[in-house]
């Protein structure tokens, strides 16, 4: 096909197959070292335009572009540039995996998880375990936020959403996939006192917008969902780091629920109550 004049129309390739080599490239030329990011085209590695697999597509510039169209950059080396792209993009989100997971340690709760209790069967033939008191209250306070949320924009999230890469992990409370909009990411944050407001909260969402972006490939944006345990703390002068913290984020907006309007609160619970 190198030989071939070309004497038929480009086949088109698809926004989404156009999307994902962007998003491969991080939107730079892949020879290393080029980063022009200005004029960028798709090269099909085999010279086959009818080829568009997405391990046959490389992003180029227009310099690059001609000089492997012309073999000076042969089909071998653009795909050992493919294989840095890929090697690149994972040790990326083995990064941000790791600075997420630092950054979310103490600050929500997930799924419940069971561990064994202080108060052990006499008998010792069985060994009792539950999820810690807290946790469920503040698991069932979340899903309930996320139903009101879904009732207030008409749509429905998927719930407690994971994505795996090596041994990291980003979990998201709710995902909402769109087609020809951005995909929406809920990140549910309970403030039971006024002392907890933070400027921090719409950048650990800003991260995960930006995670499940690198992951996926797919255009997204984040909702903190803020749920109070006091219907005082709803005024637009309550929470003013956290509000503040959000307003200067793009592509993070919040929603602000006090435990009210959802229909429950968890109580005055302690960590060390089970």
């Amino acid at each position: 096909m190198a030989n071939q004049p070309y004497n038929q129309d480009r086949p088109a390739i698809p926004a989404a197959l156009r999307r994902d080599v962007l998003v491969e490239a991080g939107h730079r030329c892949a020879v290393a070292g080029c980063g022009e990011h200005t004029y960028l085209e798709i090269h099909h590695i085999d010279h086959d335009r009818e080829n568009n697999r997405l391990e046959n597509l490389i992003l180029l510039c227009r310099k690059h572009h001609s000089m492997a169209h012309a073999d000076v950059i042969d089909r071998t080396a653009l795909r050992q540039y493919k294989e840095r792209l890929k090697a690149a993009e994972l040790t990326e989100i083995h990064r941000r995996l790791v600075e997420l997971e630092q950054l979310v340690t103490g600050t929500t709760q997930h799924m419940p998880k069971v561990v064994e209790t202080e108060d052990q069967p006499d008998a010792g033939t069985a060994v009792k375990s539950a999820p810690r008191r807290f946790e469920v209250l503040y698991f069932a306070l979340y899903q309930v936020a996320i139903s009101k949320l879904e009732k207030d924009m008409g749509t429905y999230f998927e719930r407690n959403v994971e994505f795996a890469s090596g041994k990291g992990r980003l979990i998201l409370d709710g995902l909402r996939p769109r087609e020809g909009k951005p995909d929406l990411l809920v990140d549910v944050h309970y403030f039971r006192k006024a002392f907890q407001d933070g400027s921090a909260y719409g950048q650990l969402v800003e991260r995960k917008v930006a995670l499940y972006e690198l992951l996926t490939g797919r255009p997204a944006e984040g909702i903190m969902l803020a749920i109070v345990g006091r219907e005082s703390m709803l005024a637009e002068e309550a929470l003013p780091l956290t509000r503040a913290g959000v307003a200067a984020i793009e592509c993070v907006s919040l929603h602000v629920y006090s435990c009210e309007q959802v229909g429950f609160h968890p109580g005055p619970v302690s960590a060390g109550v089970l």
